[in-house]
């Protein structure tokens, strides 16, 4: 596929929308405001949900900044076409609140999060569900190795070299309530596509 033909079927509010994402995220990290952003339990118990969202754009390191990053990247210029702009945004902000609130409920354990790969695979799961829809092998592919994956880090931890990667914990939970909000979102998109 080339770039030039990639660049041109992006919708420019989508191409916008992640790459602002993804300058934000990075604007974040190299100004030292990793603690102002990131999921504290204790601070969004005294008031501050904001952090709710914003602690997914925040990154505990570069290293784990730039996967992140990679994998945004990846949904930009293989996915962005799949949803229209706004059903992005919707998305992004249904996945990072799924991220999040799971923590909050189901992992008290967790007092402190940051990344987007909750996010992510959200992000992946309605892209595999549309793709689906258009190429069904290369859909089915897709959701079956996140599947997989998913499965692996539930009964197994962090995939093997992940947590060296980022020099950090993986906080696997994050994948799988991103994961789910995808699954519930790609249904009720797919659901209408196929009604209409």
């Amino acid at each position: 596929m080339h770039l030039g033909t990639v660049i041109k079927r992006i919708h420019p509010l989508t191409l916008l929308l992640l790459l602002g994402l993804m300058l934000l995220s990075v604007i974040l990290q190299w100004q030292g405001l990793v603690p102002e952003f990131r999921f504290d339990r204790h601070l969004i118990e005294a008031g501050q949900w904001f952090r709710l969202i914003s602690a997914n754009i925040v990154h505990l390191n570069t290293q784990h900044l730039l996967l992140n990053m990679l994998g945004l990247g990846l949904v930009l210029v293989f996915f962005s076409d799949h949803l229209k702009p706004l059903q992005w945004i919707a998305l992004l902000l249904i996945s990072s609140l799924a991220v999040t609130i799971g923590l909050y409920f189901f992992n008290p354990e967790i007092h402190r999060y940051v990344g987007l790969s909750g996010v992510l695979h959200g992000l992946f799961i309605v892209a595999a569900m549309v793709e689906i829809k258009r190429f069904p092998l290369s859909g089915w592919m897709l959701l079956v190795v996140l599947v997989v994956k998913l499965g692996w880090e539930q009964f197994n931890g962090a995939m093997p070299g992940s947590e060296s990667m980022i020099n950090g914990h993986v906080v696997v939970d994050s994948h799988l309530y991103g994961a789910l909000s995808g699954l519930f979102y790609g249904l009720v998109i797919t659901r209408r596509s196929w009604l209409r």
